[in-house]
């Protein structure tokens, strides 16, 4: 009876053996236990496949330095947080994923929807960004949401040494109250642009009443018929000029009944201003030789993205040309030609890359160009600088950060200005107080 009791009860227990065979039992066990810890994890894997898959996409495409600008923007639109894949892809300090998470700002972030913290202090600092495409978008959503941080990041940007950015500054003060905005345009009236000089009278005469006999077709530049820049013509500065002088008596009568408006940019916006550092790469030149950016450190450097078949780019260069010419004790310049990125005005692209060669050779031979200009015959460093609309400038300092970064030609005296700007110490991340002149 004992024996068929222990039997019975080693039957209906499966461990009763165990006092016999402790380490028999204890292996089964943990067999039984990794077998379920693979079975759950196999189901865990399966139910979350799709984050887990996304995740390692997110990562890969912001580690990318020349990702398609649909594959970054579907990264946004997919995240279960919009929010915080802007804020991923503005923090990757890539000029690519930084503009793209700025154009996605709005559609992430609805017009009636409070901005998150995070993602007002990066528009606060992108209003005073190197990158010229960042500022505009930055302050055009800016004055979307009305935000008030607005007028003084758009007054920010008056005494800028870039006339377009100035400019820009100009059409972000229109909503200005006449109290709040004269006392600030009324100083632009001795800028040299005509066409600043043209908008700045414009707002005068809106919000004063005033006619001060300007027209902004009076300031319109024209393409030169001898270099193929795009400059204003002697009337433009005359008429210009002369309104200006009517502006400024104006101006000078009624002083007094204007009190400066004084704003702050936000500290926020300062301290959230961080260098952005230009990745490294290696080209190389029509002969061959291969010329690597990281090697110029110490010196200034100018990347001109430009083609032989881009009429504003080829205007362009007797100006860099120059550039380089009185600067090239402290100033390197590299041209990085775009020729080989196929577009509708460069179908031999897809053909004959030796015919593009020769022709980047004519036009080097033919415009005396004394700077090394880098084939980029894979869009691998084009891409990563955004540098498919032409011309396109970016401005590294001697540390290699990115001082500038903008589309269009510039002048002579522009150039000189930011190569002079790009020569100093980068200037400490302090409050800045907005007072307009008096």
């Amino acid at each position: 009876m004992e024996q068929e009791k222990n039997a019975e009860n080693s039957g209906s227990n499966p461990n009763a053996h165990c006092s016999v065979d402790n380490h028999s039992c204890a292996g089964r066990r943990w067999r039984w236990r990794i077998i379920g810890l693979g079975a759950a994890l196999v189901v865990g894997v399966w139910f979350f496949r799709e984050p887990l898959r996304q995740q390692i996409f997110s990562r890969a495409l912001l580690a990318n330095d020349v990702p398609t600008d649909e594959a970054v923007q579907g990264m946004i639109d997919s995240a279960p947080d919009p929010s915080a894949a802007l804020l991923a892809s503005w923090n990757t300090g890539k000029i690519t994923h930084r503009l793209l998470a700025m154009q996605k700002l709005p559609s992430a972030v609805g017009h009636g929807q409070p901005l998150p913290a995070a993602l007002r202090r990066m528009l606060l600092a992108a209003a005073l960004d190197p990158d010229l495409d960042v500022r505009e978008l930055a302050l055009g959503a800016l004055d979307d949401r009305n935000d008030p941080a607005g007028a003084a990041l758009g007054a920010a940007q008056l005494n800028d040494l870039d006339p377009q950015v100035r400019l820009l500054g100009l059409m972000h003060l229109k909503k200005l109250r006449a109290e709040e905005g004269v006392p600030w345009v009324a100083p632009m009236l001795h800028d040299t642009n005509p066409q600043i000089l043209a908008f700045a009278m414009k707002l005068l005469e809106d919000w004063s009443g005033e006619k001060f006999g300007v027209k902004l077709a009076d300031a319109v530049p024209s393409e030169d018929a001898n270099t193929g820049l795009t400059v204003f013509d002697d009337a433009s500065y005359s008429k210009t000029r002369v309104a200006a002088d009517r502006a400024e008596k104006w101006w000078g009568e009624h002083k007094g009944s204007f009190h400066p408006a004084r704003w702050e940019i936000p500290a926020e916006a300062m301290a959230e201003l961080k260098p952005i550092y230009a990745s490294d790469f290696t080209l190389q030149t029509l002969d061959g030789k291969s010329v690597r950016l990281s090697d110029l450190r110490g010196r200034v450097v100018l990347l001109n993205f430009w083609a032989t078949w881009c009429t504003a780019c080829v205007s362009e260069l007797p100006e860099l040309v120059a550039l380089q010419k009185n600067h090239h004790d402290q100033l390197t310049i590299l041209g990085v030609s775009m020729d080989f990125v196929p577009n509708e005005d460069n179908r031999e692209a897809l053909s004959s890359p030796d015919a593009i060669r020769k022709k980047v050779a004519r036009t080097i031979e033919q415009r005396g160009i004394n700077y090394p200009v880098l084939l980029d015959e894979k869009n691998a460093v084009g891409g990563r600088f955004n540098g498919g609309e032409l011309p396109t400038t970016v401005i590294l300092d001697g540390e290699g950060r990115i001082r500038r970064r903008f589309i269009g030609t510039r002048s002579s005296e522009v150039f000189e200005a930011m190569i002079a700007e790009a020569s100093k110490p980068m200037p400490p991340m302090q409050i800045a107080q907005g007072t307009a002149a008096k």
